[in-house]
């Protein structure tokens, strides 16, 4: 009988604490674009669910002084999208929380977002000057990005510097004390180590943090991009004769005297080596380099090949423009010709679309042409000059750089990124500073990574361009195939 009076008591406590509840779980960090764009409204997704199964209800912090007004109430396990508009731009984090009829959650980890100008406008831009010269400027015309899975961009200059960039600011930079050019594209590899040659006559691998990994010195320039192999081979091609292949950790493989130059090494599906030179020859080569895979290189004239080739698995066919603006497509298998079609003087990279299209720059004009060599349309920027390798965009937009009225080094006047529509209306046009065109390095080609920003070097920046798409989901979209540089074949 004693513990009977306690019994009301024990019962006012329980209803107590029964009456305040739980909270939700705390929702996971938002889903959603980690680049949004500024004055355009975007979504953002997250799901929980309460220990006693009631219903729960969201609130956004979207991390710009604003929450959002909490949403009605769900069944938990229901995904909620909400939605909102940026004015200002710069690095936000977004954060979310839920409730119950009594209590809410905490707030989640953070979705961190970059807000971005609109399309078409610049996003960011990177310079460098000469540290003892701080009015020698690099010039990155010539100069294309490699970007990261995780969106940092790299691009190498003129002045010995390497540099590692994301869309908050700089990442690191990595010098050379002589401040020897680099003329190549960086090739980035799964683990993170980055490949790139330079005009003293060395290849450098570097770690992700920008620290040496290992050096080889190549016996000649290079100053054209690498490409890497599925087993993780490297090969570069220097400016006198060689082709060389580098395992990853920094020994030589095999290499093969070509005569020389300045394009690119591509790779096929099965680990064959294509590679191109400066008498306007391509070879096929076994992996090793040690054997030949053609009876004969394919010539497509006397005028060299700058520009590095694409590949189109589906047709069994590699595509190459020589200095003369003539495109070629050469059958994978015996290296016999194809059709061929004249696409302007100082022509570049080719591409080629989902439908097999084929997109070339060459003689101040971007050209597309059908799979069979059949002209579709040509754009022509309002200034002529040179035209860089075009970038495809999923949604069929060509994203090209157009450097106005250059010939032989000339500086005249300020030069564009052209956004064109699939059926080869201009779009829009961003315009950037001066820079340079030299006929034996190809311009600066338009990199996408995976948010749609467009990466292009010219003048004395690095630019960054907002788009809106990611690129084509095609057998060779971009110069070199992918945002990696990798220059093979899938």
């Amino acid at each position: 009988m004693k513990t009977s009076r306690f019994l009301p008591v024990l019962a006012v406590v329980a209803f107590l604490l029964g009456g305040c509840g739980k909270p939700p779980l705390v929702p996971a960090a938002p889903r959603g674009p980690s680049q949004w764009l500024r004055n355009i409204a975007a979504a953002c997704t997250t799901f929980t669910s309460d220990p006693s199964g009631a219903q729960v209800a969201y609130q956004f912090d979207w991390g710009d002084g604003e929450r959002s007004e909490w949403s009605g109430f769900l069944e938990g396990g229901v995904s909620y999208v909400a939605t909102h508009t940026y004015t200002e731009l710069g690095p936000f984090d977004i954060r979310v929380r839920a409730k119950n009829a009594k209590r809410a959650s905490g707030w989640s980890e953070p979705l961190s977002i970059t807000v971005t100008p609109g399309e078409g406008g610049i996003a960011w831009f990177a310079a460098f000057t000469d540290p003892e010269d701080p009015e020698d400027s690099a010039d990155f015309s010539l100069n294309s990005f490699a970007i990261g899975p995780d969106n940092t961009a790299y691009v190498a200059c003129d002045l010995g510097a390497l540099i590692a960039r994301k869309s908050s600011g700089s990442v690191w930079r990595f010098t050379l004390r002589d401040l020897d050019a680099f003329a190549a594209a960086p090739v980035l590899a799964p683990d993170g180590t980055i490949y790139i040659g330079c005009s003293n006559d060395t290849i450098y691998a570097l770690n992700p943090n920008g620290t040496v990994k290992w050096r080889f010195g190549a016996g000649g320039a290079v100053n054209a991009t690498g490409a890497l192999g599925p087993d993780g081979t490297v090969y570069f091609q220097t400016d006198d004769s060689m082709v060389l292949a580098l395992n990853a950790d920094g020994t030589k493989l095999g290499s093969f005297a070509t005569g020389g130059g300045n394009s690119a090494p591509v790779i096929g599906i099965d680990g064959t080596v294509y590679v191109a030179n400066q008498d306007g020859s391509v070879y096929a080569l076994d992996p090793s380099l040690s054997t030949p895979k053609w009876p004969n290189p394919y010539n497509l004239g006397s005028a060299p090949i700058v520009a590095p080739p694409a590949i189109d698995p589906a047709r069994n066919l590699l595509y190459v423009a020589n200095d003369d603006g003539l495109l070629q497509s050469i059958d994978l298998s015996n290296g016999t010709g194809g059709w061929s079609r004249g696409v302007g003087s100082e022509a570049s990279a080719p591409v080629v679309g989902a439908d097999g299209s084929v997109y070339v720059g060459g003689g101040g004009k971007l050209t597309k042409l059908s799979p069979e060599g059949e002209l579709s349309w040509v754009f022509v920027p309002p200034l002529g000059g040179v035209v860089s390798t075009p970038a495809l965009a999923a949604d069929g937009s060509v994203y090209v750089l157009a450097a106005g009225g250059k010939k032989d080094l000339g500086m005249q006047g300020k030069d564009s990124l052209y956004c064109v529509n699939p059926e080869g209306t201009r779009r829009w046009a961003c315009g950037l500073g001066e820079g340079l065109s030299d006929p034996d390095f190809p311009l600066s080609a338009p990199k996408l990574d995976a948010n749609g920003l467009v990466y292009v070097g010219n003048g004395y920046r690095a630019w960054c361009v907002v788009g809106i798409n990611p690129p084509a989901t095609s057998a060779w979209p971009m110069f070199h195939r992918d945002a990696q540089n990798s220059g093979r074949a899938r």
